[in-house]
């Protein structure tokens, strides 16, 4: 389990937000501005979706119950979305003909990830799955934008460059934004404190919300 909990720090914030931004300034200097901010803005709108329950569920515990989910796993959702998008890029490099490839192999990856990693430790399945589908419908807007654009390779020099940002990011210390989400929710709703188990689950099925 420990292992697992290890692995999955790297489906977080610390390593995929840089990773986003990356494939901003690739998108920026090889495409157009226009679809870097496009990529900047669905990646606020999956951001915002997950914080929005978060703080919805924190603050009031509010929370799907018919589908057990009190919130939408963040770390499903970065890996689906970011992992996907920036694999795709990089194969379209080797020949745009695998572009297709590299997608949905991404997707099976990061969906194998979120269900056998994320569901079994820092959320309960249905989050996991949540954050997935999330993720994933972000990602496939995005690809499917992007066809309609001609992409140039990416230089040698920024393509280093941003692979080295990305791999520097996975050997610093994780953070998540879980306390500023519980600051934020108390403030906002006047609780006493942030709610952490729904009440439709049991003591033992609690996850690290």
């Amino acid at each position: 389990m420990e292992s697992k909990l290890y692995i999955t720090q790297y489906a977080g914030i610390t390593v995929m937000l840089p990773a986003a931004m990356v494939v901003a300034a690739w998108l920026w200097c090889t495409t157009s501005r226009k679809l870097a901010l496009l990529w900047l803005g669905v990646l606020f709108v999956a951001y915002f979706v997950v914080g929005l329950s978060k703080v919805l569920f924190k603050g009031w515990g509010i929370g799907l119950e018919s589908l057990d989910v009190a919130v939408i796993s963040g770390h499903a959702m970065n890996a689906c979305l970011v992992s996907t998008v920036v694999l795709s890029l990089l194969f379209r490099q080797l020949d745009h003909r695998l572009r297709w490839l590299a997608q949905g192999a991404g997707l099976l990856l990061t969906w194998w990830f979120s269900v056998r990693y994320v569901g079994q430790t820092i959320h309960p399945l249905p989050e996991a799955i949540a954050g997935a589908v999330l993720g994933s419908a972000a990602a496939c807007v995005f690809l499917l934008r992007l066809e309609r654009k001609q992409i140039r390779k990416i230089p040698l020099q920024a393509l280093a460059l941003g692979l080295a940002v990305i791999l520097l990011s996975t050997s610093i210390p994780k953070y998540n934004a879980e306390g500023v989400l519980n600051s934020l929710a108390v403030t906002l709703s006047g609780a006493e404190k942030a709610f952490m188990q729904p009440h439709w689950r049991t003591p033992g099925e609690s996850s690290r919300l």
